[in-house]
């Protein structure tokens, strides 16, 4: 258990993002509220504070769509859970634990653009080093590392750890 991201970096590029994505928004010129989109499980906590700090109001919604069983990435994306709100002339923000492959990212962006979205950003807490590029706000790049805590599972348990650890 070696830990790479502490709670107090999470903490300060948490508030770092929050702000750049209200200011983003802000200077879009949309009068609607954004629409903040969390892919359950990883992001949740991510998620979570996020929005808290945000410095402006914002509807939420929540998908659930499955890449991983256990560390293996390669069965697929199952749907699990499905997006509630109208998104039409809305901007979306997608928010998601990592961007590693980017096929969930594909397909979160696939089901928000299917409902008309005005604009359509992803925000993420990780991306991998090298890897596929979708992220419009990332919080931190790591390596190829298999990582858990704050909201990334190792096998569904250590999701509450608050610092992020390598295996």
């Amino acid at each position: 258990m070696q830990k790479i991201i502490t709670k107090e970096e999470i903490e300060k590029r948490v508030k770092e993002l929050a702000e750049a994505i209200s200011v983003d928004h802000v200077q879009s010129n949309n009068s609607l509220p954004p629409v903040m989109i969390c892919i359950l499980n990883g992001a949740f906590y991510f998620f979570s504070d996020l929005t808290k700090m945000m410095s402006i109001d914002c509807e939420i919604d929540f998908i659930r769509l499955k890449s991983y069983e256990g560390q293996d990435n390669s069965g697929g994306i199952q749907h699990i859970k499905g997006l509630e709100l109208d998104l039409k002339g809305k901007r979306v923000y997608i928010i998601d634990d990592i961007c590693d492959t980017g096929a969930t990212i594909l397909e979160a962006l696939f089901m928000v653009n299917s409902r008309l979205a005005e604009e359509v950003k992803v925000v993420t807490l990780l991306r991998r080093a090298g890897g596929v590029i979708l992220t419009d706000f990332s919080g931190f790049e790591i390596g190829d590392e298999f990582v858990y805590g704050y909201g990334l599972d190792n096998k569904g348990l250590q999701r509450s750890l608050m610092d992020i650890y390598k295996v």
